[in-house]
């Protein structure tokens, strides 16, 4: 069996989670590729580490047509979507599989054109796969419910197969402060919660940075915006350096890709108690939960941790990484052959 597990996005944390399944499939003895854009800032790095990489400009017609016939007879294993994919997407009359790492629920923000678009191109990828997969049960439910197209659940990835010197390198970001909560990604979309957490850290005194672009954050005490897109070798430094990571979201979202991240670089993580975490953390052991939406149940729980009354343990946190890595395996092995049967 061969699987070709495809990112054609240019930024992003699901180029981490292409690799993890790369490595999975690997190690499950299959016949695995990456295939990632051109355009991709990091895809020298790739290519470096993961000779075997396919690195195509999916804006050429002729590199497109080489790369459909490499895909032969194997399963195009799409982990994202991006438009600039769909012409190959479409072409192809073999196996292929799309990951949803979206949502279809906009319950706390109007819907901007660029949302109607991607959601049209969603529903086109999951209606035409020969299996969809989604990271989490409540998203498999919108597939089900919305496209009518049964879908696969495989949770998120972590990070601990990819190889170590993917995550070499930090520069430090010069911080007024030290002893940080952090916040870091798409924290412009509403169901990221960060707003929840700014309204936490009104009253608690405490220190945190918000890593990300959004407009209209104002400046107070104790608050470090860093308002652009931040490279690895920031991030790196900042999760390595942080208290804590807080992924404060609304939604039953899709973002794993933060806590992979944080449990990478053994840092706690304090979520809500919801379908994209309960699965993920083990309480008082690689993180603590607070109520979704509850920014003081969160602020609380912020409290303990700064005065050292909530404990976790790196060495669980490598525990759970191995755990989720043999589920990833073993879900991964599940939803490949179900493709192969069609």
């Amino acid at each position: 069996m061969e699987v070709f597990f495809i990112y054609a996005g240019k930024r992003g944390s699901n180029l981490e989670c292409a690799i993890a399944l790369h490595e999975a499939a690997g190690q499950l003895g299959l016949g695995s590729h990456l295939v990632i854009s051109k355009d991709n800032p990091r895809a020298g790095r790739v290519k470096a580490l993961y000779s075997e990489t396919l690195v195509c400009d999916f804006f050429s017609v002729g590199e497109m047509l080489r790369l459909r016939k490499r895909l032969g007879g194997g399963i195009a294993f799409f982990t994202m979507i991006s438009p600039k994919m769909m012409p190959l997407f479409l072409s192809l009359s073999s196996k292929k599989a799309i990951y949803f790492h979206a949502t279809f629920d906009y319950s706390f923000s109007r819907k901007k054109p660029g949302d109607y678009l991607m959601d049209f191109l969603h529903g086109l990828t999951i209606q035409g796969s020969t299996l969809a997969v989604a990271t989490q049960y409540p998203l498999a439910w919108q597939i089900r419910l919305k496209l009518g197209k049964e879908a696969e659940v495989l949770p998120h990835p972590p990070y601990s197969g990819i190889k170590k010197r993917f995550f070499t390198g930090e520069k430090e970001v010069v911080l007024p402060f030290k002893d940080y909560f952090l916040d870091f990604g798409g924290i412009d979309r509403p169901s990221k919660g960060t707003d929840v957490l700014l309204k936490a850290m009104e009253k608690g005194g405490f220190k945190v940075v918000l890593a990300g672009k959004r407009k209209g954050i104002a400046q107070r005490e104790g608050l470090m915006h860093i308002d652009r897109w931040t490279s690895d070798e920031e991030l790196n430094w900042l999760v390595k350096n942080a208290k804590c990571v807080v992924l404060p979201y609304l939604v039953s979202s899709q973002f794993s890709g933060c806590l992979a991240l944080a449990y990478h670089f053994k840092k706690p993580v304090l979520a809500p108690f919801s379908p994209a975490f309960e699965h993920l953390i083990d309480e008082g052991r690689t993180g603590w939960f607070f109520s979704q939406g509850d920014w003081e149940d969160l602020g609380e729980k912020m409290r303990k941790i700064s005065e050292g009354r909530l404990t976790w343990s790196a060495d669980a946190i490598a525990q759970k990484e191995a755990q989720m890595e043999a589920l990833t395996k073993k879900g991964l092995e599940r939803i490949l052959r179900r493709a192969v049967r069609g």
